[in-house]
């Protein structure tokens, strides 16, 4: 449980580094892609990009709600 929370908040790093995620922002990515990424990426361990590089891989096969949140981030970041 403590490796997936860590690993989201350091995806959220990732995500969204141009500018600070609102907690709100956090607990919903938090919320969305937990279990998206014990599924889908159950091996890898939090550091060095490898875990968001495997949700990027997987990214056809995340759940709507996680590839939502991911897109909603990511469309922030870029305003």
């Amino acid at each position: 449980m403590f490796k997936y929370t860590t690993a989201i908040l350091l995806m959220t790093a990732t995500v969204a580094s141009a500018q600070q995620l609102s907690i709100n922002d956090r607990l919903a990515l938090r919320d969305n892609c937990k279990q998206d990424i014990q599924k889908l990426c159950p091996d890898i361990k939090p550091g060095g990009g490898e875990l968001l590089a495997c949700v990027q891989e997987k990214k056809a096969e995340l759940s709507q709600q996680c590839s939502t949140t991911l897109a909603d981030l990511t469309a922030r970041k870029k305003n």
